[in-house]
């Protein structure tokens, strides 16, 4: 419910932006166009981000480095007490 009120919030911020920087007024049937088509090139815009950004993501090394056992067990003899 909270991810669904934050991009409903986020799509309506980002079409005040718009109509607020081109100084639309939505009642007029061509500002109603010019509204429609810059809201189509934002949501690309948005859409092709997190694309991106997903990617990025996904690409990522999320897991932590790990000597091969090997290298672990040879550490293990050195640091053992000799008798």
């Amino acid at each position: 419910m909270k991810i669904t009120l934050f991009v409903l919030k986020f799509l309506m911020i980002g079409a005040l932006f718009i109509v607020s920087n081109q100084n639309l007024a939505l009642a007029d049937p061509e500002n109603r166009a010019v509204f429609t088509k810059e809201y189509k090139i934002w949501l690309s815009g948005v859409f092709d981000n997190t694309i991106e950004l997903t990617g990025d993501f996904v690409k990522l090394e999320w897991l932590p480095d790990v000597a091969p056992k090997e290298e672990i067990q040879k550490t293990q003899v050195k640091l053992s007490p000799d008798k």
